[in-house]
Order: structure tokens, then C-alpha cells, then sequence
């Protein structure tokens, strides 16, 4: 410890030190990749649990949670003004026991549903047959006061991811099929700011069923993304299928599906769609036929549904002298490749580490914005010092969370150490 914190001090005291001090020649890495059907687990990528639905196939790791029947309105404040938090706890305790994060969409109207007597508040005004009034006084401002609430509670919490819009709606899809008076442009502009007005520092999506909602909520905010809750259905019964505009939505937000339950749906299809409309996440359940019980064609597209949604970086290669100088500054030039459907959306943070007698003995922080690798290869220039003492270092690299809380992030990379790091190659210090 007293070592690397050693190193860190004087990279930071000498970062004006003179130009390029390599002795000798450059040298460049590549990491060898895993295989390509090797399934990388990270946070807002690939497979996510759906409504405590286990995994699929068995072993799979799955480390974010998604509630939705969990949170109904009825339940949240089942009287006005008054919160009960338990599921928001559970459902982050959930996803920190899994090191990932959680997501949540906040159900006004169930209609049909088996919990539909405890979804609507008993004290919010109604329409008939149980429809929320939307436009009322009432729920426009008791909404924004939940939000309120909820992004004042848990907006910094980093084990939570993505909030979905919900709120309006059967089950919170954005959509009505016809029945009571819909919510007005005025009243869904409203239910969209209070969600992402409360919460500026997650990612929000909202599902892309109604034109005029998803029209305003693409004009609030580039960070809003979309939900295709019909994975595998020919058109996913999203506006997503058909609208170029939404089709170019996953280059500054992320794009959320589930797997369908109609007849007829494919994991096949469903894994096509993964790729055409840069879906970041497929749930672990919804789908008509359990993985078990799949044939072989139905698995393989499960499968890869789950290897390609979203994010999938591998070190290609690292490019440094041979030999550098205690406290003189060098280039180091990072390739990376992302054979994903998606860039990620977070903040990760590329870092050099020295490792010796198996201690880190320093760690340099390097350029590079893996959110703007969005397909293909891209390559990142560095400056970096060391000021360790004089000897051969193993080089690692790691993808590392700044706030703290995620592990380093999983790479389609070989050789990744028990500190989420991984080796890359050698380096001497003269």
C-alpha cells in the first residue's frame, strides 16, 4: 500500500516532466481474446434478472435486477404523502449482492394482472373501471412527488442503474389500447420531467409505444433511452422497429428490451433485433418456452442474444517503450475493440497498474472514452509517469469504476487477475 501510494504521488508531482524519456523501442501487447461464444457479464449489458426469474441458461451471471410487478403505486404510498421503500431496498440489495445494478418502473394500472386491487392508490382519482385519472391535478402532482421522493432517496445510490418512466398507462407501457381518456401531451411531458428531473446522474428509458410520449421524451433529454418490451415479436410492438429516428436513439442512450411472451415469438428473430436496433439488455425470462425445454435452434439464438446485447470490449492491444525513466513521461497507446451491439453508457475509466511480487506498486490513469467506441476498433494515446524504483514491473490494465462501487469491468480479454485487472506484458524501469 505504501508503495503504490508512493508511485501515485510522484506520477501527480512530476507530471511536467520533460518530453517522451523511452530508452529503446516501443513494444506492443495483444492480449489473446476469449472465445467468441464466451459470454461476458457486466452491469447494463446482456442478460439481466427479471422479476426474480433465475438465469438461463443455469449459470449464467446476471448481475443487474429489474423489478416491475414489485412496484406498484398502491404499494409505494399507499397514502398520499407516505412512502413505503422496502422493495426499492430489496431490489438494490438484490443487485449488490450481485454486483450489479438495480432498475425499476413504478406501476399506476394493472388491468388483468393478479395484484390489479393493489396497483392503483385507493386515494388517487379515477376515471371508471379503475383507469387512473392521468390529467387530474391529483396525479400529476402526486407523481411528481414520488419522484421527488425517490430521486431525493436513492439518486446517488450507485447500486442503482436505470429508471423506467412507467407511470402511464397498462403496466406502465405507454399504452391504453382505447380504453378511458388518454393522458394529455401537457400531462405526459410532466410524468417524463419528474423522472428525469429527479434522477440526472442515471440512465432513464421509457418504452416506445406511444408516438406523442416518446416523441416528447426524445426532446427532453439525448440521455433518455428505450424499452422494447416484445423481444423476439416481429415488430417487438415498439415504435423502434419503424422509426429511423428511434433507430439512431442508442448512439447517446441505451436501448432495453424483455423478451416477448406472445405465441409465435423467436430467440432467433429476437437475436437479429439485438444487432439491428443496438439493444443493450435481454431479460431472463418472459419468454413462452423455458431454456430447458428449447430446441437447439431456439437455444442458439438465446445464446446469442445474451453474448452480443450490448457492450462487449476487448484489449486488442498496449504500446509503451521497453524501458522507461523513474519520472519521465512516455506514450502508451491502448487499442480496444467493441464486438457488441452497444457502446457502454457509464463512466469507466482506463488505468495502467505495476505490479511486483504480486503488489500493485503504482497505477497511472490513461486516456480513453470507451462510450465513444461504439462499434469497431479505436485507439487511445496516453501520457504517463511512473515514479517507482528502478526494476522489471508486470503490466495490467483495468476498466475500473470511479465512484468505487462496480468491479473492474469484464473484457472479451484473456488472463484477468482476482483484482479485476488484466496482464498485459512487462515493462522495465531504468
Amino acid at each position: 500500500m505504501c508503495l503504490a501510494a508512493l508511485g501515485l504521488g510522484l506520477v501527480a508531482g512530476l507530471a511536467t516532466a520533460p518530453a517522451d524519456a523511452a530508452r529503446g523501442r516501443a513494444v506492443t501487447f495483444h492480449p489473446r481474446p476469449l472465445a467468441a461464444g464466451a459470454i461476458v457479464a457486466n452491469t447494463l449489458r446482456g442478460e439481466y434478472e427479471w422479476q426474480g426469474n433465475s438465469a438461463q441458461p443455469t449459470g449464467v451471471a446476471v448481475p443487474d435486477t429489474y423489478y416491475r410487478d414489485a412496484v406498484r403505486w398502491a404499494q409505494v404510498e399507499p397514502t398520499l404523502g407516505t412512502f413505503d421503500d422496502s422493495r426499492f431496498e430489496q431490489g438494490l440489495a438484490d443487485a449488490a449482492a450481485k454486483g450489479g445494478r438495480f432498475g425499476f418502473r413504478v406501476m399506476a394500472w394493472c388491468p388483468g394482472c393478479w395484484m390489479q386491487d393493489s396497483t392503483v392508490p385507493s386515494w388517487l382519482p379515477t376515471q371508471g373501471d379503475g383507469i387512473p385519472d392521468w390529467n387530474s391535478p391529483t396525479f400529476i402532482s402526486a407523481w411528481q412527488g414520488l419522484m421527488a421522493h425517490l430521486g431525493a432517496r436513492y439518486g446517488d445510490d450507485p447500486r442503482l442503474g436505470v429508471i423506467d418512466v412507467g407511470g402511464y398507462g397498462k403496466y406502465g407501457e405507454w399504452h391504453t389500447d382505447g380504453e378511458g381518456t388518454a393522458a394529455t401531451p401537457a400531462t405526459m411531458r410532466a410524468i417524463i420531467s419528474a423522472v428525469v428531473d429527479n434522477f440526472p446522474r442515471d440512465h432513464v428509458v421509457i418504452n416506445a409505444s406511444d408516438a406523442t410520449g416518446t416523441a416528447i421524451a426524445m426532446s427532453l433529454s439525448p440521455r433518455i433511452g428505450l424499452r422494447a418490451d416484445c423481444l423476439g415479436a416481429p415488430n417487438m410492438y415498439s415504435l423502434v422497429a419503424t422509426s429511423r429516428a428511434l433507430q439512431r436513439r442508442w448512439r447517446t442512450a441505451p436501448v432495453l428490451s424483455e423478451w416477448c411472451h406472445a405465441g409465435g415469438s423467436s430467440t432467433v428473430l429476437g437475436a437479429r433485433q439485438v444487432r439491428r436496433y443496438h439493444v443493450s439488455t435481454v431479460s431472463s425470462g418472459n419468454f413462452p418456452v423455458a431454456y430447458a425445454a428449447m430446441s437447439a435452434a431456439q437455444r442458439a439464438g438465446w445464446l446469442n442474444a445474451v453474448r452480443t446485447a450490448g457492450y462487449r470490449y476487448g484489449l486488442r492491444s498496449l504500446t509503451l517503450p521497453r524501458t522507461v525513466r523513474p519520472g519521465r513521461s512516455f506514450v502508451v497507446r491502448t487499442g480496444f475493440v467493441n464486438t457488441g451491439s452497444a457502446p457502454t453508457y457509464d463512466d469507466w475509466r482506463l488505468q495502467l497498474r505495476l505490479v511486483r511480487a504480486g503488489r500493485t506498486v503504482a497505477t497511472v490513469p490513461l486516456r480513453g472514452d470507451l462510450r465513444r467506441l461504439l462499434a469497431g476498433v479505436r485507439t487511445f494515446r496516453s501520457r504517463a509517469v511512473v515514479g517507482v524504483p528502478r526494476g522489471t514491473y508486470q503490466l495490467r490494465l483495468a476498466v475500473v469504476d470511479p465512484r468505487g462501487y462496480l468491479a473492474p469491468m469484464a473484457l472479451a480479454t484473456a488472463g484477468r487477475t482476482s483484482d479485476g485487472a488484466y496482464r498485459v506484458g512487462r515493462v522495465r524501469v531504468r
